[in-house]
This record gives C-alpha cells, sequence and structure tokens, in this order.
C-alpha cells in the first residue's frame, strides 16, 4: 500500500470534513448550499480537473456523502487505445492453446481436439460478452469516447483509491453484546421464496438520486420534514428499472435498503418506489459502523439476522461494504441518464449466476477481486490484472 503514503495524510483531513451548520428550507437561495443534507450524491461527477480531488466542501452530516476519486484517471499517461487494452494478449494466448493443440492432433483424436478448441473459443467469448460490470468497465477504458466511460473510469477510481484507505482506517467495533442487542430480527425465509438470499441495495446515486439544484429538472419532488422541524422539496430522479427491480427480485428472494443517510429522507424516497411495502427491511445510519470522529460510515451486515453467505449488497461506493468485501456488488453512480440500463444487467447476473449459489461470497470474490485491490500500482495495471483474461 506504498502507492498511498505519499498523500494519504494531506487528503484524509479534507475528505473527512464535518458539517456542522443548521438545517434550513432550500427554497431560500442563502441555504442552498445545505441541500445537501437531504440527499447523499457521490461526488463522482463533480471530479476535479486537479490530480488530487480535495473534499473540502462542508459535507452532510445528514445523508450519505460518498467520496471522488483522489486520482484523475484520464490522463495521458493510462490513456489505451481502442483495441489494445488487454485484447492483444488475451487472442495470443489463445492462439498458443490452438496452436498447441494443433500440434498434439492425430486422425484418432481430430473430432477430440477440435471441439476443446472451439470449447476453449466458446469460453472466451462468453467470459468476454457476459460479464456485468467488468466487460463495461473494460470498454471504458479501451474507448473514452462511451457515453458510460467516465461512469466506469470514475467508479473504479473510487474504489482504487478509498478500499485501501478504509481498510487502514480505524473503526469503533461493536461488542458482540452489543451487535446482539441491534440485530435487526427476522423471520426464517419464507418457503415460497425460490432463492432464500438476501439482496440489499444502497439508496443514492445506486436507485436513486437527489438533486441538488432547483433548476435541475427532476423525475418527482418530494417533501422532506428534518429532525428540526424544517421542510424542503427534494427533487428526485430514480434510476431506470428501480421500481420493476425491487418488485422482481421480490417474488424470488428478500430485498432490503441500506442507506448512511438519515431515515426523514430515506424513508420518503422508499416509501414512493415501493409503494406495495416488497422491501424487507429498511437500515439507515444507524447501523453503520464508523470511526471515532464519525467521518466514514461502513455499512455492518453483521446486524441482519441471516448467514452472511446467503447476503448480497449492491453499492455505487464499493467502500461501504468494506468489512465485507466479499458480499458486495458494485454499481456505476446514477445521476439522470434516463438511457442507463445498469439495473437490467445486474438483474440478469444476480438471477443467473449470484442467487442459485449455495454461498454467494466464493463467485462474488472471484468475479470482482477487490480484495486484491491494494495489490497494484495503478489504475489501468489494476484494471488489465484483476479483469482481463490473460
Amino acid at each position: 500500500m506504498s502507492r498511498f503514503q505519499n498523500f494519504q495524510q494531506s487528503n484524509l483531513n479534507a475528505f473527512t470534513a464535518n458539517n456542522t451548520q443548521h438545517l434550513m428550507p432550500v427554497n431560500q437561495p442563502s441555504y442552498r448550499q445545505n441541500f445537501t443534507q437531504c440527499r447523499g450524491q457521490t461526488q463522482e461527477k463533480k471530479a476535479s480537473e486537479q490530480p488530487l480531488k480535495q473534499m473540502s466542501q462542508p459535507q452532510s452530516n445528514l445523508t450519505e456523502t460518498k467520496p471522488s476519486p483522489l486520482i484523475k484517471i484520464a490522463e495521458r499517461s493510462q490513456k489505451t487505445s481502442p483495441n489494445n487494452f488487454g485484447k492483444k494478449k488475451n487472442n495470443l494466448q489463445l492462439q498458443k492453446v490452438v496452436t498447441r493443440m494443433e500440434r498434439n492432433n492425430d486422425d484418432g483424436a481430430s473430432n477430440g481436439i477440435n471441439n476443446k478448441i472451439s470449447h476453449h473459443q466458446n469460453m472466451i467469448q462468453k467470459m468476454r460478452c457476459n460479464r456485468y460490470y467488468i466487460d463495461d468497465l473494460i470498454a471504458a477504458f479501451q474507448d473514452e469516447t462511451l457515453s458510460f466511460s467516465r461512469l466506469f473510469r470514475d467508479n473504479f477510481a473510487n474504489s482504487f483509491n478509498f478500499i485501501p484507505i478504509i481498510k487502514m482506517e480505524q473503526f469503533l467495533q461493536a461488542e458482540d453484546k452489543e451487535i446482539q442487542q441491534k440485530k435487526i430480527k427476522l423471520e426464517p425465509y419464507p418457503q415460497n421464496l425460490k432463492f432464500k438470499k438476501t439482496v440489499i441495495f444502497d439508496l443514492d446515486e445506486t436507485l436513486v438520486h437527489c438533486n441538488e439544484e432547483d433548476n435541475m429538472s427532476s423525475q418527482i419532488v418530494l417533501p422532506i420534514t428534518f429532525p428540526t422541524g424544517e421542510k424542503v422539496n427534494a427533487g428526485i430522479n430514480i434510476r431506470p428499472f428501480a421500481e420493476k427491480m425491487i418488485k422482481l427480485l421480490s417474488d424470488v428472494c428478500e430485498v432490503m435498503i441500506f442507506t448512511a443517510s438519515h431515515e426523514c429522507y430515506a424513508n420518503e424516497v422508499i416509501n414512493y418506489l415501493d409503494p406495495q411495502s416488497r422491501v424487507r427491511r429498511r437500515i439507515f445510519r444507524d447501523s453503520c459502523v464508523t470511526d471515532e470522529n464519525s467521518n466514514y460510515y461502513i455499512k455492518n451486515l453483521e446486524v441482519i439476522d441471516r448467514d452472511l453467505k446467503d447476503i448480497v449488497i449492491v453499492d455505487n461506493a464499493s467502500y461501504s461494504f468494506v468489512h465485507h468485501i466479499d458480499n458486495g456488488i458494485p454499481i456505476i453512480s446514477f445521476y439522470d441518464d434516463k438511457q442507463d440500463n445498469q439495473l437490467i444487467k445486474l438483474y440478469r447476473f444476480l438471477i443467473n449466476k449470484v442467487l442459485p449459489e449455495d454461498d454467494v461470497r466464493p463467485l462474488l470474490k472471484e468475479y470482482f477481486k477487490l480484495d486484491q485491490i491494494d495489490q497494484f500500482q495503478t489504475i489501468v495495471e489494476a484494471v488489465e490484472r484483476m479483469y482481463c483474461i490473460e
């Protein structure tokens, strides 16, 4: 983790800036800055043009606030031309396999060898084309002109920078007795569920986005009443397929929402997303693990009365599940893209690959390899080594 030692200390103070300002109505222009207190916006969209991103603006103490990448990834030194990123060595590797098989070929084994070649080629093609998140991530590094390129590059940079940093941070671990007292007690899985599994979604920038400015176009406007009694109208954009996703998944498994935002905001949004109350549990900031200054909020899956082998958590900020990284599924941040199709891809990945597993952790660990992300010196090296076929 030597790549963090040079800049870690200088950036941690800025990254952990606390906001102690009072809540005010957002319809008063002078209080616009405090509108962040009813949202959990990931700051990736506003990434600085400087090599190091300083989180110097006041941050919310009401909703989940997620950091932006510390390292700018669009530098020319890390840019790779289309069709070269991770592909050349893959094609060479495949050719070596085919050549080796051809050398060993004889008339009696011809069909068997050809079948092996065909099977290997099919396997390579399947791995290239059918991987949720990974194939889009590789494409984002191959071609920066793709519409989703920046979101994937920023999302991975977020994981690359902050997972190792937060691994080194000291968190206040609850005592076993306290965990048991806070544990969310649940009935056994209903017998009619196809998969005895729990899928947990983050809220902000995973299922919805809360707009910061009045002049931003919003799909819906929800009234939010803060603990102080102040009220705001929050403009919300809902990620395409979010409502359908909740409905479809709740028919085959258990669905929960776990957000580091406060209840006054999150409940109003979830009420709109899930009017039929298909979400089994809503989990908020008080169930997160925090450091001694309450600067970081990490989602603690131990408070859920389910075996960890049966839990999946989906979050646009991978560091949020760093203490249970083998249970996590990353997803790029959502803001306002009406053509976003990530939840559709995620649904297929869950149904076809993850939920049928007896234990989801080995599959997710091997698939995303997020436990390896601190072993590499650059973002491009991490993507190539973690996800491209060698």
